[in-house]
């Protein structure tokens, strides 16, 4: 014969303790108003502490966890006194990993960026390079090109002899 299950019992005294610390939150005036459940240094409601008050032993914590109606009767109470519920973990940890896919994708266009900007930088210099070289062809062409009128003048004046040898 199978033994009968605990969870009859553990929601029961489940029950019972919620509506203590639901009675004591209420009892408060609104100005000092804080959790009455057993809350983690982070804000997150503390299932252990909870397990322990009514009793649990720690191979049956895990019900607090795995059974729906107990988690739901909790994290009502956790709503109501602005406390993070069970299972927020889970749902920060989606969110860190989405942050991080994020940054990684981040990380990669930032690096491409960079990678652009040396590259239009070594081609901004390479051009710079060309300019100035044919900058140079330019003003030696221009004082060929003076030289070759001052002789046309001259030749056009009578003045230019030419040397024979």
């Amino acid at each position: 014969m199978p033994r009968p299950s605990v969870i009859p019992k553990v929601t029961a005294d489940l029950t019972e303790y919620l509506n203590k610390r639901q009675e004591a939150f209420n009892a408060l005036p609104d100005e000092a108003k804080q959790p009455t459940l057993p809350v983690t240094p982070d804000g997150k409601v503390n299932v252990r502490a909870i397990a322990t008050a009514i009793g649990l032993t720690l191979n049956q914590e895990k019900y607090l966890y795995e059974r729906p109606e107990l988690t739901q009767m909790i994290n009502l109470i956790c709503d109501g006194q602005g406390v993070l519920p069970i299972g927020s973990r889970l749902i920060q940890s989606a969110a860190d990993k989405m942050l991080k896919e994020r940054l990684i994708m981040q990380s990669k266009v930032v690096k491409q960026a960079s990678q652009a900007a040396v590259e239009a930088d070594g081609a901004l210099q390479a051009a710079l390079e060309k300019i100035k070289e044919l900058s140079y062809d330019l003003e030696t062409v221009k004082a060929q090109n003076i030289r070759l009128r001052a002789q046309l003048q001259s030749i056009e004046n009578g003045i230019f002899v030419a040397v024979v040898e």
